[in-house]
């Protein structure tokens, strides 16, 4: 391989094939550096003697060694403390050093004992983040006894640092175990292996001595090749006066593996006197291998390797980024572990077989072709007064004779120097810039070279390149139309998503099908094994993304994401595209970053003859292919690259990345086979036209006048650390010519507000303008007054192309990121327009220089020319006003590593700060948390600026450490709006509940049909509340003093004692009945979607509805997640990524604070509020209440749990749930339940809690394993108590549907329903409420009167009054401006996630929560017993009297001979059979049959248990009660004539006889049988080819049916023969006995009460009668 193609030179300089001598980067100058090591702890350490267990740690780098103090009897030990080691060598003699640590045990008579020593080379830390590695674990090995691979590891801080630099520490901590948190690439242990390096041969090696001043024609040079790993050293043979030594030799390296040396140094040295490095290169292993499941060890090549010189600029050493090529090395690697023939550190040279170059590739011939379309923004004091552009490449000598023409091609360009504009004449652009004129043609330059077919991992990387920027490109856009929305609607968007995924399947199945039909020749094992992982990766990828975008719910994947395709709200929008830009990094980790075969196109600029800037290009990227999506990403297309200076004038002492741009070239680069060099044609834009004379190539197209706008408003920026913010201008640079705006002096946010506007006659065709126009360069820059400046940032913006001249359509502005090198420096504000001119304006407008335009920098002349600038469009301007800010700081949670934090709210130049916390808990509160400022900025829903909070820690002397923040993308959503206090008062005196209807669910204030509401609102307008008179009482009788019991206090009902989990199970409530127990769960079945229990009149009172929510309470619309009072933020360490796995590595705290932004201040004279009444000039958080700590009280109630997620086989489990609050732990494994996978906990746990402490509280679900004491978590659940307990939405308890003091399911809130409303009328700062009458109630000047018509017999007057009270707090959210829903008497479902199973649910779990204040004055009521009914067990005894079957005159049903009545219930059945002699189809019977059944009172279903030897299988159906008549014939089969199904829960009650029965009659009402237990009458029979309830009755029945217990039930079935029909007496008894069987039904299932009082009113009438019968006859005998 010969040396690179060397650039043209004039002929009175010689060109400079490299650097000056004495020329030095900086990464090659030596400088001092300082490598900071604290030693913390060492663990699992293997003692020889652990009962002393002495050590020390020894360290040392070069000849410089330390050691920490003795530590005695310490298995552990532990050391913290801290040494510096100062080095004066380069950054490149850095990375190479080797820091040694080893742990010693000092001994008696005898030199100390290694017990594990690690060497860490220094290229492993500077290539971390920081240069640091903080809270490490080194693996410690044993060289002297390889057998023990680990014999320890030594917890380490390694930070190198410049001397006079500050160590930047870590803000967050995560304590994960030792081997998680290792040095090594991975996580396995270390092994012995075999390093085999065989070096091939070296091409292209430059000379080492000069003739006539050139190297290139200077003598071959005698190299040999020197390797270095893990401070091991070895060398080749020299190889005598060639440029392409051969060496073939194998170098074998014994090392442990992994290793955290991790790079392998390769230099070519002349073994001439000065033994100088002519090249250099490096391998690192981490990239040559992988450590997954399908992982390979380090191998590589036999392939080419393109080294270096010596002055590369590289900052790690496994990237080369210098541009003066110097050969390739032909290089092998294999990795042999283990390995047990050598001892570690040893090394061995020896000799292979030569290896034949034409079995590894062939040779092609390429061509390189580089049309320049623009050269600007040349920096004169650089390039100097003549400046040309040339391209070089590397090249692979072959002896082989090539194609005629392509040899022609060749020597023409050498000998033309075709790939070399030549130097021209720079023009002035500015007094710094200039650019280099191209008027008459574009010129095109051209390269020939010969190189090895290495295209197809090219085309392969290519092809996922291409697809991941088409995703890429597609998830930008939709981000971007997502924020600029109106609609809040996201559903588009997401199946806009849908079709980018599958987009997506559709390029990776394409990869895939391509990958199989490419051959496998000339490829390396490191090949294909990296193809192997792709392939795997991308058809995992494409399973994934095919199952999610098709809905195929078979996988436990999709049941966890499912949501987000058929909800569509914001948050599963935001959660998809976070997921698909995951994808998108997924892809970009496949492509291999191994060095590439090819030596890199440099694209040089020359000041004269000398290299001054560069710019290198992979060939990966502009590689032609027949394939379009196998051609590099800039094949063929215009792109803007800007030269970086090999020896920047202006930072030469920097020990960063220059970020400087010596020029800036807009060009189109081509490469491609020689054979296929007429395919570049068609690659020129249209309009474009290529002319070729004797190879010279030249591009010509049409001239048109542009004029560019831009439109620069403002800049933000943060880096205050930097510059000094002096004086900040703006200039931009496109069409080869450059504008300045004016300058702002001293401000992080300078508003510019001026319009720049360039003119330029420019050779461009108008095809080109539309598809790919000029962009535009902005530079922001501090300056001082002396004329130093600095860069602040700089950003490429696409210009908006418009053939419209009128500034009314200008494009809108917008945010870009400023970025200087690689960090993001701030914003700007701005649009840039490109107008094409058209002639006729052209031929009216006299156009001026550009030198005329142009304004110097300089701080005088600008502030002379402000007046001249042209403003922005008024349209186009963003409104500032006047806001103020209202922060209640409330609390951190969860925050790590602190001991003073305090918060900072920044919005724009708006700084607002707390108070500094003293607390060193990891959960406090913020010490006077209120506060407010008044700021003036541009807030809209366009222009409206990002929101931080940031989190410090505090230290003396007013140094702070930032430990994480949080960025609000949209503080729009913390604006409020006020009114005026008069305003406000006119529209809630003007209206009352929306309902028409005022109804409550208790037995005043409602009726039987709950469609017609009893109650109505009427209101009257009341202009003030003072005008309400209130009547004086009214005398109450004697009679209703004696008779009228006075009502309780609720202290007498509220009473009870509190207790902790130390004494709960101690404690008794009370004898618990069955009735107690059985409403609660009655009034939970009823409530639910699909319950059967039937509807009352006796019974309303009981099943008054709970509300029962499918998913968690906090999740409701109606709710706003309880987040109305407080917002809960999210802190990083770092910029958020929106992947859950990277975003949870950087999570450092929650904040909870409250923010509003309001418009301020407001017109004279006028008292602004908000909508809850609150003086905004107190501060908007005024009325909220303290923050301090307080004690509450929390039950909380486990109902059942569903569909729980469990590892046994038969799919049965013992659970167990616990409760979490705090370090309150209650519940345990000994109160399992032995179930399926639907157990029914109904228990309640208590706890006293203290907030801020205990405000989480955990609900976790366990499967007890009987075999160990580590039981297995389900899942959990987890809720904000906070939230609940300070919301305006009352979750704390939920409201029931009746007011009653009284029963099993009494009042349980702490407070009345009258208190309540009294509350909310005092937070909301209107009137309190008041009663005129029992039935009169006054809310603000609004009567709302209770017209129900019942009297107060029905309740006492004061419950009347607080149902009243609580009908009102239903409808509370009906009210303007101050209604919101108030949380129901509730029962919620909650999600259950296992932490190690991320987005998959474990099930769902029933509960609900209730709150408490532990307050003086305030009683708590007694829990409520939720606590099932265990399953009873059953006799039901059916006794079937009578049939009946009905002839209809229009069909003929022959009279059965023999009938079948057949009967069960659950699984359980009986047959019973009979004959029919009556022709009139009516039978007796007297059959009896008995059902022994289980019952669940609480499911309100029975239980049928089935066990095997293996398994128990529990199932669960609703107690139906079937019985079908059929008809038996011996020819044919049984055919079933009638049926009928009776649910024993909801069933319709029996006629009393068979005349009453009719269809209407039917669903009168409904009996609960296992209430009533016994029921007889006649019920219908219907046609079984029709539904029940659409069903044709074709006969009766009369039975009766009893329940009993089944202990004490006789298992017995009693059959009779039917009696015969002509008995007319037995027909009479039977109808005596019906008679007598429903009245006994009536006393058994009727109202005995009323019977009883009925009989009391008759004995107290015949006594009257008597008294006044006796009085009368005793005045007759004594008077008459």
């Amino acid at each position: 391989m010969r040396n690179e193609v060397e650039g043209p030179r004039q002929k009175p300089v010689a060109i400079r094939t490299g650097p000056v001598a004495g020329d030095k980067l900086p990464e090659d100058s030596s400088r001092y550096i300082q490598i900071l090591v604290t030693v913390l702890e060492a663990s699992k350490l293997h003692w020889n003697n652990p009962r002393a267990a002495t050590s020390y740690v020894l360290l040392s780098i070069g000849k410089k060694k330390y050691r920490t103090t003795i530590r005695r009897n310490m298995l552990e030990p532990y050391y913290g403390e801290n040494f510096t080691f100062d080095l004066f060598m380069s950054i490149r003699e850095m990375q190479r050093t080797i820091l040694w640590l080893a742990v010693m045990e000092p001994r008696c008579c005898a030199p100390p004992r290694s017990v594990g020593e690690a060497g860490i080379e220094l290229a492993t830390i500077w290539a971390l983040p920081h240069h640091r590695a903080f809270h490490k674990w080194a693996q410690l090995d044993s060289r002297n006894d390889p057998s023990e691979a680990v014999v320890g590891f030594l917890k380490v801080d390694i930070s190198i640092i410049f001397r006079g630099d500050s160590q930047i520490l870590p803000s967050v901590d995560n304590y994960e175990k030792v081997e998680d948190n290792l040095l090594l690439p991975s996580g396995s242990e270390q092994q012995r292996a075999n390093f085999s390096i065989t070096i091939h041969g070296a091409f292209g090696l430059p000379a080492t001595t000069t003739t006539g001043g050139e190297k290139r024609f200077g003598k071959p040079p005698s190299a040999y090749v020197r390797i270095s790993f893990c401070g091991i050293g070895a060398r080749t043979a020299v190889q005598q006066r060639t440029h392409c030594p051969v060496y073939n030799e194998r170098i074998s390296i014994v090392e442990m593996f992994p290793n955290m040396c991790q790079i392998i140094y390769f230099e070519v040295y002349s073994a001439e006197s000065c033994l100088k490095v002519i090249a250099r290169t490096s391998l690192n292993l981490r990239l040559l291998s992988h450590d997954g499941e399908k992982g390979f060890l380090p191998t590589f090549g036999p392939s080419l390797l393109p080294m270096y010189d010596d002055l590369s600029t590289q900052t790690v050493a496994t990237t080369n980024d210098s541009p003066f090529y110097r050969g390739s090395l032909l290089v092998s690697l294999k990795t042999t572990v283990p390995y047990y023939e050598k001892p570690v550190k040893s090394k061995i040279v020896e000799p292979v077989a030569n290896l034949k170059l034409e079995n590894l590739w062939p040779i092609e011939e390429f061509c390189v072709m580089c049309p320049l379309f623009e050269v600007s923004l040349l920096d004169r004091r650089i390039v100097g007064k003549y400046c040309g552009v040339a391209i070089t490449v590397g090249d692979f000598s072959t002896s082989s004779p090539g194609d005629r023409e392509f040899e022609t091609l060749w020597n023409e360009i050498r000998s033309r120097k075709l790939h070399y504009t030549g130097p021209l004449d720079v023009i002035k652009t500015s007094p710094v810039y200039g650019h280099l004129d191209f008027s008459n043609a574009f010129p095109v330059l051209q390269l020939a070279t010969r190189l090895p077919d290495l295209r197809s991992n090219m085309y392969r990387n290519n092809v996922i390149k291409e697809i991941i920027m088409d995703l890429e490109y597609s998830l930008s856009q939709i981000e971007k139309r997502y924020k600029t929305m109106k609609s809040s609607n996201p559903q588009e968007f997401i199946c806009e998503l849908n079709n980018a995924l599958d987009k997506l399947v559709g390029g990776l199945k394409h990869f895939l099908e391509t990958v199989k039909e490419s051959s496998c020749e000339h490829k390396t094992e490191l090949d294909q094994k990296l193809l192997k992982l792709q392939e795997d990766a991308i058809v995992n990828l494409n399973f994934k993304i095919s199952k999610r975008i098709y809905g195929d719910s078979t996988t436990g994947m999709i049941r966890s994401t499912e949501k987000i395709y058929t909800f569509g709200s914001k948050k599963e929008f935001k959660a998809l595209l976070a997921e698909s830009k995951s994808m998108a990094e997924s892809l970009r980790s496949l492509i291999p970053k191994i060095p590439e075969p090819w030596p890199d196109i440099v694209v040089w600029l020359l000041n004269g003859g000398s290299r001054v800037a560069y710019k290198k290009i992979s060939p990966a990227d502009v590689i032609h292919s027949v394939v379009p999506e196998e051609a590099g990403q800039k094949c063929g297309c215009i792109h803007t690259i800007y030269f970086q200076p090999l020896k920047c004038p202006y930072h030469c002492d920097s020990t960063g990345t220059c970020s400087c741009i010596v020029g800036k070239l807009e060009m189109l680069m081509w490469m491609g086979l020689f054979k296929q060099i007429k395919s570049f044609d068609g690659h020129l834009p249209d309009g474009y036209k290529m002319k070729v004379k004797n190879y010279d190539m030249g591009i010509k197209t049409t001239s048109m006048m542009l004029e560019c706008r831009a439109f620069i408003y403002q800049a933000k920026f943060d880096c205050t650390d930097r510059f000094e913010m002096d004086y900040t201008f703006a200039r931009i640079n496109i069409l080869n010519s450059t504008q300045e705006t004016n300058v702002k002096e001293k401000t992080l946010s300078p508003i510019w507000n001026q319009v720049l506007r360039i003119y330029k006659m420019v050779l461009m065709s108008p095809q080109r303008l539309m598809k790919s126009p000029p962009l535009l360069l902005i530079e922001i820059f501090d300056t001082d007054l002396a004329g130093n400046f600095g860069l602040i940032g700089r950003s490429e913006i696409t210009p908006a192309v418009d053939e419209r001249q009128g500034y009314e359509y200008a494009p809108n502005l917008e945010w870009f990121k400023i970025h200087n090198g690689m960090e993001c420096t701030g914003q700007i504000l701005m649009s840039v327009q490109l107008i094409q001119v058209p002639e006729t304006v052209m031929r009216t407008t006299i156009y001026g220089s550009t030198d005329a335009t142009y304004c110097a920098t300089g701080v005088q002349d600008l502030d002379q020319n402000c007046e001249k600038m042209e403003k922005l469009p008024t349209h186009l301007i963003p409104e500032s006003s006047s806001y103020k800010v209202d922060i209640y700081w409330w609390g951190l949670r969860n925050v790590t590593i602190t001991k003073k934090p305090c918060m900072v709210f920044e919005m724009e130049t708006t700084t607002i700060k707390s108070d500094v916390i003293v607390n060193e808990k990891s959960i406090c509160n913020f010490p006077n948390g209120r506060i407010s400022q008044i700021f003036e900025g541009i807030v809209t829903k366009e222009f409206c600026p990002p929101l931080f909070l940031k989190l410090y820690e505090t230290s003396t002397f007013g140094r702070t450490v930032f430990l994480g923040s949080n960025m609000v993308q949209n503080p729009m959503k913390y604006f409020v709006n006020w009114m005026s206090h008069n305003d406000r008062e006119l529209s809630l005196r003007s209206a009352s509940l929306s309902s028409a209807n005022l109804y409550q669910v208790n037995s005043i204030l409602s009726s039987e049909n709950q469609t017609n509401y009893v109650s109505s609102c009427k209101k009257s307008i009341y202009s003030k509340t003072k005008n309400i008179t209130v009547q004086t009482p009214i005398k109450v009788s004697k009679w209703k003093r004696i008779f009228c019991t006075k009502e309780p206090d609720e202290e007498e009902y509220t009473l009870l004692p509190m207790f902790d989990k130390y004494d709960r199970d101690n404690v008794n409530f009370g004898k618990i009945t069955k009735r107690d127990v059985c409403n609660w769960w009655s009034k939970f079945l009823k409530s639910q979607k699909d319950n059967d229990l039937p509807y009352t009149e006796d019974s309303t009172r009981f099943f008054s509805e709970i509300k029962v929510y499918d998913a968690e309470l906090e999740k409701q619309p109606e709710f706003s997640k309880f987040k109305d009072w407080c917002s809960t933020f999210k802190l990083y360490n770092g910029n958020k990524t929106g992947i859950p796995e990277k975003d949870d590595q950087i999570f450092c705290g929650y904040l909870k604070a409250g923010i509003a932004i309001y418009k301020w201040p407001p017109p004279e004279n006028t008292k602004s509020v908000s909508t809850g009444g609150v003086d905004l000039g107190k501060g908007y958080f005024s009325n909220y209440p303290s923050n301090e700590a307080a004690k509450v009280l929390v039950r909380v109630y486990l109902v059942s749990a569903t569909n729980l997620s469990v590892k046994s086989f038969i799919g049965q489990t013992c659970t167990y749930a616990t409760v979490n609050c705090g370090k309150k732990e209650l519940g345990n494994r000994h109160s399992s339940i032995a179930s399926s996978t639907n157990p029914i906990f109904g228990t309640m746990y208590e706890l006293r809690c203290v907030f801020p402490e205990d405000y989480l509280l955990t609900v976790s679900v366990y499967s007890k394993d009987s075999s160990s004491l580590s039981d297995e978590l389900i899942g959990s659940s987890s809720i904000d108590l906070e939230d609940r307990f300070y919301s305006k939405h009352r979750a704390c308890i939920g409201l029931a549907a009746e007011y009653n003091l009284t029963g099993p399911l009494r009042w349980r809130d702490f407070r009345k329903p009258s208190a309540i409303l009294e509350e909310l009328c005092l937070k909301n700062h209107i009137p309190p409420p008041f009663f005129l009458d029992a039935s009169t109630l006054f809310i603000n000047g609004v009567e709302y009167k209770d017209n129900s018509g019942f009297g107060s017999s029905s309740g006492s007057i004061a419950d009347r009054k607080e149902n009243i009270c609580l009908s009102i707090l239903h409808k509370w959210h009906t009210l303007p401006i101050i209604g919101h829903h108030l949380v129901p008497e509730h029962v919620e479902t909650r999600s259950l996630f296992n932490p190690e199973k991320l987005g998959f649910e474990q099930g769902k779990i029933q509960m609900w929560v209730d709150i408490y204040p532990m307050e003086n004055g305030v009683y708590i009521p007694p829990p409520v017993n939720i606590e099932p009914q265990k399953v009873e067990d059953y006799a039901l005894k059916a006794i079937i009297r009578q049939v009946k079957l009905f002839r209809f005159k229009d069909q003929k049903i022959k009279v059965p001979k023999n009938i079948q009545i057949q009967c069960w219930i659950g699984n359980t059945n009986r047959t019973e059979k009979g004959d029919i002699q009556s022709s009139q189809a009516e039978f007796y019977l007297n059959w009896q049959i008995m059902f022994p059944i289980h019952y669940h009172p609480s499911l309100a279903k029975l239980v049928n248990k089935e066990r095997d030897p293996f398994t128990e299988f529990e199932e669960y159906s609703l107690p139906i009660f079937e019985i079908r008549i059929l008809e038996e014939d011996i020819e044919n089969e049984n055919n079933v004539i009638a049926s009928l199904s009776l649910n024993l829960n909801n069933m319709p009650q029996g006629a009393l006889s068979a005349q009453s029965l009719s269809k209407a009659s039917e669903g009168s009402r409904r009996v609960h049988l296992f209430s009533s237990r016994s029921v007889r009458g006649w019920w219908p029979l219907t046609s079984t080819d029709e539904t029940p309830e659409n069903g044709t009755n074709v006969g009766i029945i009369n039975m009766e049916l009893n329940l009993s217990p089944l202990e004490t039930a006789v298992v017995m079935s009693v059959m009779q023969e039917p009696l015969s029909p002509q008995q007319p007496r037995h027909q009479e008894r039977n109808d005596n006995s019906n008679i007598i069987s429903n009245l006994e039904a009536f006393f058994r299932t009727g109202k005995i009460e009323y019977v009883v009082v009925g009989v009391i009113i008759l004995f107290t009438f015949i006594l009257i009668v008597f008294y006044f019968d006796l009085a009368r006859n005793f005045h007759i005998f004594f008077f008459d």
